[in-house]
């Protein structure tokens, strides 16, 4: 299998490491600076094909290899952002890793294999679920499998540091907990700089895939005061919070860096508000359930995993639209409609 093709760029005094993604037409961004005589690296790439290879190539560019790295802030708990982590901590033992709290409970439950049964039977309650928002039962099995395949890609480490929102990492990096795109999700903001690293949070041309989240029955109860249903909500309230930091520069894990923040987040939520009013236009005064919604709103020609995101994305827009009391839902034959 050929090694991923990579290229580093610096941007100030931060190096990128973007290396492409083996099958897909995308790269995936790694960020490495020093910070109080530290090396920080945010987040563990793909362990998938050649592209450990790759990040090694990379860092034996800069004259560096993973030992000479001191911590490595995991934004949040997708293959591409999370899959080496064991890896690098295998190299180097004295590496710190720093992921969000509500990260490391969803990435120890989903790889213990005595609770495996939980992880499935989550599945399965997410696959009823979109069953009565309008899918086949046949759809609703492929959406088990999709979930059942990610967890293959991973291995589980345990973090150095847990962190929460608000906690300092070497005094003065923070960290933003900043839920919608995943649960877990941070950002981390150097103040002095006024650099904000993203991970998928914020992205310069596309907006992060805001869907459903397979949650512990554990973790369900730990935050029971968080609603996880409206997703949206949660993303729009962590744009204002990153909006209110004021960043110079946005480093996120896709697509371009970001020079000009504020714009970019007024962007985003100009879109969704717009995909609001859009979704609000294609139910009124008529009930459709959410997967015709979904097939109107992206196109009826998607593929199996691309139909599912595009219901899930549109799920999020309905359910945040309900809570605003600005459409209404009713069960019909064990299937749920909207209508505005």
């Amino acid at each position: 299998m050929p090694t991923p093709r990579y290229e580093i760029n610096k941007i100030e005094e931060i190096y990128q490491i973007k290396i492409e993604v083996p099958f897909a037409v995308k790269f995936v961004s790694l960020y490495l600076f020093e910070f109080e005589g530290k090396r920080i690296l945010i987040d563990a790439g793909i362990d998938l094909g050649n592209w450990k290879k790759a990040l090694f190539s990379a860092l034996k560019e800069l004259n560096l290899s993973v030992r000479d790295i001191d911590y490595c802030f995991i934004s949040h708990m997708h293959v591409d952002h999370i899959g080496l982590v064991k890896t690098l901590k295998k190299v180097n033992p004295g590496l710190k890793i720093v992921m969000h709290d509500i990260t490391h409970d969803i990435f120890k439950w989903e790889m213990d294999e005595n609770l495996f049964y939980e992880y499935e039977e989550e599945i399965g309650k997410i696959a009823d679920m979109m069953i009565q928002y309008g899918i086949s039962a046949e759809q609703g099995q492929k959406i088990i499998k999709f979930f059942l395949t990610w967890p293959k890609y991973l291995q589980y480490q345990a973090p150095d540091i847990i962190v929460h929102d608000g906690d300092k990492v070497l005094n003065d990096l923070e960290i933003i907990w900043t839920p919608g795109h995943s649960f877990g999700h941070i950002c981390v903001y150097d103040a002095k700089n006024r650099y904000l690293f993203a991970g998928d949070h914020i992205l310069s041309r596309i907006t992060p895939h805001i869907g459903n989240f397979v949650i512990s029955p554990v973790l369900q109860e730990k935050y029971k005061d968080h609603n996880f249903e409206n997703i949206l909500d949660h993303y729009l309230r962590s744009l204002d919070k990153i909006d209110k930091l004021n960043p110079r520069i946005i480093f996120s894990a896709h697509q371009e860096i970001i020079h000009d923040p504020h714009q970019r987040i007024i962007s985003i939520k100009e879109h969704h508000r717009n995909r609001l009013d859009e979704i609000i236009n294609i139910i009124k005064n008529k009930s459709l359930t959410p997967f015709e919604i979904s097939k109107i709103h992206f196109g009826p020609d998607l593929d199996e995993i691309n139909s599912y995101m595009a219901l899930s994305e549109v799920l999020g827009h309905l359910i945040y639209l309900e809570n605003q009391g600005r459409i209404k839902k009713i069960k019909q034959d064990g299937v749920f409609y909207f209508s505005a």
